[in-house]
């Protein structure tokens, strides 16, 4: 096996077993001093919980609790109960293929004005990326509870994420079980490859006049790796690197991964236009920009409609 493969193909695995490892006590250790881990109990008495920035939200019932994000949105259903749901993201409501799910509620904008969230009167708010500072401040003054989880970045960030929210909702084993299942289903997708070769893929879309990817270190990159697909891009790069075209043409993957509607552009590029992926209808795949740009429970749905493009349908 070549050593790209071998790589990549590890990735989730070991991304997992460390999350699984440093779960064990998460949100359970004691507070030493001044620094303080996301989700980590800042009292003996595990009276309260620490989100990203280190603010301490009190352990108590919360039934008035607001998600402001996709990601929320999604760990919301799985983890609490519908009745201490007050409102969603209005991202959520208006996602075409499953906002039918969130019908009947409140939504709210997590970027709009903080009075409309206020006027809801919630316990708790929920938010991943709160946006400009100053938010959570006017929404504690007003004597309502926020939890920001911080920035995920594909499935050890996510099932951290749910373990966290779980705790704070008071049934920490229903992040366990969310954690178990999430990454087993994972895990499987490209399960029934068994030892057939992988083919490798590049994630590319269109920023500006700048075609940019994503690789180790973000969600697309344990989408891409999954569905069982090497990606390509893991072993030079980090994050979301801006290419040009002598490192496209480098890469030389045998396929590309863009959003619904951007191969056209991706494949205008200078550079990429002398890939082959570019030249073959089975080799460039599209899929919804929602499934892509979500780092939360869609990855799961990226992964299979990928495998499913690539290799067939899932054994």
């Amino acid at each position: 096996m070549k050593r790209a493969t071998l790589a990549n193909t590890c990735a989730l695995a070991l991304a997992v077993a460390l999350t699984i490892q440093l779960g064990r006590g998460h949100g359970r250790a004691l507070r030493r001093g001044p620094s303080i881990s996301p989700g980590r109990a800042v009292a003996p008495q595990h009276t309260s919980l620490a989100d990203v920035s280190g603010h301490p939200v009190p352990l108590r019932r919360y039934t008035r609790i607001v998600s402001t994000n996709l990601v929320t949105d999604r760990l919301l259903l799985d983890l609490a109960e519908p009745d201490r749901i007050l409102a969603f993201s209005r991202a959520a409501a208006e996602r075409p293929q499953d906002g039918y799910r969130y019908a009947g509620r409140p939504v709210v904008d997590g970027f709009g004005p903080v009075e409309a969230l206020i006027a809801l009167r919630p316990d708790l708010v929920l938010t991943n990326s709160f946006g400009t500072p100053g938010r959570a401040d006017r929404l504690r003054s007003a004597g309502i509870e926020v939890f920001d989880l911080g920035e995920l970045r594909g499935v050890s960030s996510l099932v951290s994420a749910a373990k966290t929210l779980a705790e704070l909702l008071g049934r920490p084993e229903r992040g366990q079980e969310f954690a178990r299942t999430f990454v087993q289903r994972m895990n499987n997708v490209a399960a029934g490859l068994a030892g057939r070769p992988r083919r490798t893929a590049l994630f590319l879309s269109m920023i500006g006049n700048q075609v940019q990817g994503g690789t180790s270190g973000t969600a697309l990159h344990d989408v891409l790796t999954a569905a069982g697909l090497v990606d390509i891009a893991a072993t030079r790069y980090r994050d979301w690197p801006a290419y040009s075209a002598e490192q496209l043409l480098a890469l030389k993957p045998d396929l590309i991964v863009t959003k619904r509607g951007m191969s056209a552009a991706v494949c205008a590029f200078p550079g990429a236009d002398h890939l082959a992926a570019c030249h073959e209808p089975d080799r460039l795949i599209e899929l919804p920009a929602e499934l892509l740009d979500e780092p939360g429970p869609a990855m799961l749905e990226a992964a299979e409609a990928l495998y499913r493009r690539v290799y067939g349908e899932i054994r």
